[in-house]
């Protein structure tokens, strides 16, 4: 049997055929991979969620339209534009 490392390489190659073995085992370490790297992102997500911090927002920029002949300036707003 394979070790996961050389499974993994031969992922790689579109051309090897894994045996039904070797699928299974490839397929339950990827398994296991992704849920206990969802669960530490959920973790580390639930750590910040807490924090009240002060945001300062700079650098707002009028919404324009692209294309358009008649479209309003960047400094009107559309109550201006009759």
């Amino acid at each position: 049997m394979k070790t996961i490392e050389q499974l993994l390489e031969l992922s790689k190659n579109p051309f090897y055929k894994f045996t039904e073995a070797e699928k299974q085992v490839l397929d339950d370490f990827l398994s296991k991979e992704q849920a206990q790297h969802s669960t530490d992102s959920v973790k580390k997500t639930l750590k910040f969620s807490g924090k009240n911090s002060p945001v300062t927002v700079r650098n707002v920029v009028p919404k324009t339209i692209d294309r358009v002949e008649d479209a309003p300036e960047p400094t009107e707003t559309p109550s201006d534009v009759s």
